[in-house]
Order: structure tokens, then C-alpha cells, then sequence
């Protein structure tokens, strides 16, 4: 197997393992200044100069999208990812404390495995179709009940 097929697996494999530390961090940041909307406004002003200045980097090399394509870019998409992360990180700073780590991510695991089952067997988002089977039900339903275990035992 080549590297290029390789990386995605490895490196969502690393980025999994960094998140799973994200919302203790911003847990404890929210204990510190009071409010779990307060924490993930300062992760994601962090993260958007970090972004800032490796998409500036990048942008040096490669250049910047043209103002034709900026603006044949659909509104929402400028908005929706960010919107959804926001969620995210305010939900996980404010939930994590409260119900731990482990719970956070087992009840996060499986409700995003079933979202994205469904997002694949209907094609939503501008996703290629990818049928439900047996086995992916059984595998989704083997996480739920590991789920339910972290969380109740």
C-alpha cells in the first residue's frame, strides 16, 4: 500500500486521538473563565489564527482562490462548518465535566456513526450514495451498545 493511501488513515487516526484531548482541555478552560460559550469562543479564536497562518503560508506557495470562484461558492458553506464546530466545541466544554471524557465520546461516536450511515445511504450534503448493509447496522449497533456500557457502567 502506498503512502498516499496510507496518510488518510493514519493521520485521521492521529487527529482522533488529538480530539479526544480537546474537550478536557476546554472543559477546564471553561471552569476558568466561567462559561462554556466564553472557552469555545478563545479555542476558536486560537485555532483561526492558527488557520490564518498556515493558510497564509499555503497561499504563498499556491496562491489565493480566484474572486470568480470565492463568489460561485455557496453562501452557506462559508458558514455552515464553522456554525457546526461551534456546537461542538461549547457542547463538549460544557458536557465533558459534567459526564467525562469517556461518556462524551462514546454517546459522540455513536450518534455521529448513525448520522453519517444515514448521510451516506441517502446521499445528503453532496455525498455519493453508500447503501446500508447488514453488517454496517450491526457494526453501528455493536457501538451503541458499547456506548450505552461506558456510559451506564
Amino acid at each position: 500500500m502506498s503512502l498516499n493511501a496510507v496518510a488518510p488513515y493514519v493521520l485521521t487516526l492521529v487527529a482522533g486521538a488529538m480530539v479526544a484531548a480537546q474537550p478536557a482541555f476546554n472543559g477546564q478552560l471553561s471552569g476558568h473563565l466561567g462559561s462554556p460559550i466564553r472557552a469555545a469562543l478563545v479555542s476558536f479564536t486560537a485555532g483561526a489564527l492558527i488557520m490564518l497562518a498556515t493558510v497564509s503560508v499555503v497561499a504563498f506557495r499556491s496562491g489565493w482562490p480566484s474572486p470568480e470562484r470565492i463568489m460561485n461558492t455557496p453562501p452557506h458553506l462559508f458558514v455552515i462548518g464553522g456554525a457546526l464546530g461551534a456546537l461542538f466545541v461549547t457542547t463538549a466544554a460544557w458536557a465533558t465535566p459534567k459526564i467525562g471524557t469517556g461518556s462524551f465520546f462514546a454517546l459522540l461516536f455513536a450518534a455521529q456513526l448513525i448520522a453519517a450511515m444515514a448521510i451516506d445511504h441517502f446521499g445528503l450534503f453532496g455525498i455519493e450514495e453508500r447503501s446500508v448493509t447488514l453488517m454496517r447496522l450491526l457494526g453501528a449497533g455493536l457501538l451503541t451498545l458499547g456506548a450505552w456500557l461506558v456510559v451506564n457502567h
